[in-house]
């Protein structure tokens, strides 16, 4: 039989409609149908789709290349490096107190810092306090500074006139009142006192003294003396009180307060002094040390401290020269340490951001139709030239099919 026009027409057209039609099913394959279909209770071979099929698997090789391949930690470290450069770490820090400073600059939110900060403050100062005070209770250098304290400012004080005046003013109307020395006086003459006087008078008395300690003696006369001051205290007080002003005893007491210092006494007493005054001051620290810290923690007012600070801070013109100081300086000190940190901190907080697993969580969590949108965004161009190449290769073995035919002998 003889070829007619038909034979020679078909074939390339049929092979380009089952090229085109194939590589068209072929790519809808790839994504559709979405969810398995089932036929008397059996699954259909190619359903679902590759991707959704292989979904976790596809999860799992793309997150796995990129933590493999693309985040390595070299490559965040580079990264890292390209963004925190001292500039922008400078600029980071200006803008993050900047901000800061705006936020509370609002009276009510710095109120509630100001509570904030002073509980802070609070708690700091009682915990740090008293282990400060006993380090420097057992600290050899308290002992210098106490040294030095004594030597350079105790040790050059001098009682003015004025002071002494007022030093004698105390002693006059706390210690020798009138009313004190009679009290002492009938205190002193016991007995015992009485006749010890008495018998030294006798002894140690001598030319016209002798005659009245031994024709006279002092027992009897001091007796009747410590009789008056008990029977009649109001008498003997007015009696001492005059005796006191005529001695001079205010004049005396200012006379010998005026210009007295230590440095006036003697070298082996200076010494002494200065022992017991570095003693009782370390011993005073070790005892009293933790009663003497919660007295002041409990006497400051650390709200009221706290918000007078940030009012300071906040309203302060030159607040705005010390964050640009405080941005810079911090800055430096935060890019000297990622230089030297920066590889073991990526090394090290690398596998706890979880990538790997953020990945595949959120390809898992894409839809396959999503998913299919956005390979057909990326690659929509390549993907409508695939049918066109399959049946422009349909049509050429369609036509090499025709060739076969002419040419060969039947």
């Amino acid at each position: 039989m003889g070829l007619t026009l038909l034979h020679y027409i078909l074939p390339p057209i049929v092979g380009a409609g089952i090229g085109f039609t194939s590589d068209t099913i072929a790519i809808r394959m790839l994504f559709r149908p979405y969810k398995p279909i089932y036929l008397f209770g059996r699954q259909l071979p190619l359903t679902p789709g590759l991707f959704p099929k292989g979904q976790v698997r596809f999860a799992g090789k793309v997150a796995q290349m990129m933590t493999d391949k693309l985040l390595t930690p070299e490559e965040i470290q580079r990264i890292a490096q390209r963004l925190l450069t001292p500039a922008r770490i400078e600029e980071g820090l200006r803008f993050t107190l900047l901000y800061i400073l705006g936020e509370y600059s609002d009276p009510r939110r710095r109120a509630r810092l100001s509570v904030g900060l002073g509980e802070i403050l609070k708690q700091v100062f009682s915990a740090s306090l008293p282990q400060w005070i006993e380090q420097l209770s057992h600290s050899k250098t308290t002992e210098k500074w106490l040294e030095q304290l004594f030597d350079q400012v105790i040790l050059g004080l001098k009682i003015s006139p004025a002071q002494a005046d007022t030093i004698s003013q105390w002693i006059e109307q706390n210690l020798f009142t009138a009313e004190r020395v009679r009290q002492a006086l009938v205190n002193v003459l016991t007995p015992q006192t009485l006749e010890a006087l008495d018998r030294e008078a006798r002894e140690r008395s001598k030319g016209g003294l002798w005659v009245v300690a031994n024709l006279i003696g002092l027992k009897d006369p001091l007796t009747r003396l410590k009789t008056f001051c008990i029977e009649r205290p109001e008498a003997a007080d007015e009696l001492f009180a005059r005796f006191l002003v005529e001695a001079g005893v205010h004049e005396r007491l200012v006379g010998a307060l005026t210009d007295l210092s230590i440095q006036n006494f003697p070298a082996v007493t200076v010494q002494n002094l200065r022992r017991q005054f570095i003693s009782s001051i370390i011993q005073s620290l070790e005892l009293q040390g933790p009663v003497l810290s919660q007295r002041i923690g409990e006497s400051i007012d650390w709200n009221r401290w706290a918000a007078a600070v940030l009012d300071r801070i906040t309203g302060s013109e030159q607040t705005l020269g010390w964050i640009d100081s405080l941005a810079k300086g911090t800055s430096g000190i935060i890019d000297s340490y990622l230089v030297r940190e920066l590889e073991p901190l990526v090394i090290k907080f690398l596998p706890s951001l979880g990538l790997e697993e953020l990945v595949v969580k959120k390809i898992c969590a894409t839809s396959a139709q999503e998913l299919e949108d956005a390979i057909q965004q990326v690659a929509r161009n390549e993907l409508k030239a695939i049918p066109y190449v399959g049946m422009t290769l349909g049509f050429c073995v369609g036509l090499f099919e025709v060739l076969l035919v002419t040419f060969l002998p039947s």
